[in-house]
């Protein structure tokens, strides 16, 4: 896939965005969405790595992590909360992690019983993290626009995500065999949350429609789903803006899409 695909697939997911944050209910199934992706069962996880990861500065990096994103997601169960709609469970083909784990052998259930363990676990958190900072360089301007408060709560999750980041980075190349592995284990990683992220897109794109979440008309519709289905030919959706990148980063402001 090229960059100009990319580019292209993030401009479509960004005017799809502003379609669905144009109604209280739009906006509602999307906090509900990110809101139950920070609360997902990351937390599991967690625990396992404590169990085998014995490096004080490491652990709490690990610690840190997890209450962060039970912050998050009481934050963002905030935001949804002024909408005044309480949305039903966020169904299982429209989460992400669910579709990402499952591609992924479903290690994030796994028992933690090596270094190598502790490398893959951390590397799929790592573009997990990805996607998230990618996605929230979305979100902000569109919320801008219709929900500045919101937009503000996303801000603050991003600079803890940036943190996070590089977490990611740390652990998993302190307990990577090599650079080599290292690396091509992230590769491996990127392209099926970059599947996984396609479908779940799909997926959601569907749903929004069939509840009438997206003002978009009938004719709307229909090319919303020929652009979608000539995107799924490539078999991945947009990559993120990290990509091609396997250097720690060092971020200081979360770059819009």
């Amino acid at each position: 896939m090229s960059s100009l695909d990319d580019a292209f697939l993030n401009r479509l997911t960004s005017r799809f965005l502003r379609g669905l944050l144009s109604t209280n209910a739009g906006r509602a199934h999307l906090l509900n969405q990110v809101a139950d992706a920070e609360a997902t069962d990351e937390g599991a996880i967690f625990e396992r790595l404590l169990k085998y990861v014995d490096d004080p500065k490491l652990r709490q990096m690990i610690s840190r992590h997890n209450e962060d994103e039970q912050r998050h997601a009481s934050l963002l169960r905030g935001c949804l909360a002024r909408t005044g709609i309480a949305p039903s469970p966020v169904p299982s083909n429209l989460r992400l992690l669910d579709r990402i784990d499952d591609k992924c052998g479903f290690l994030m259930q796994q028992p933690v019983r090596n270094a190598r363990d502790v490398m893959e676990a951390y590397l799929v958190l790592l573009v997990i993290e990805e996607r998230a900072l990618n996605q929230f360089g979305q979100f902000i301007p569109a919320f801008e626009a219709v929900d500045p408060q919101t937009a503000e709560v996303f801000r603050s999750i991003a600079r803890d995500e940036e943190r996070h980041l590089l977490y990611c980075h740390a652990i998993s190349r302190r307990y990577a065999p090599d650079h080599d592995v290292w690396e091509e284990r992230l590769h491996h990683f990127r392209k099926i949350e970059s599947q996984a992220f396609a479908e779940t897109t799909r997926a959601n794109m569907t749903h929004t429609f069939a509840l009438g979440l997206h003002p978009a008309n009938a004719l709307e519709r229909f090319g919303w789903r020929t652009l979608q289905a000539l995107a799924a030919s490539t078999g991945q959706g947009p990559r993120t803006r990290f990509w091609g990148t396997s250097d720690s980063p060092r971020f200081t402001e979360v770059a819009t899409a």
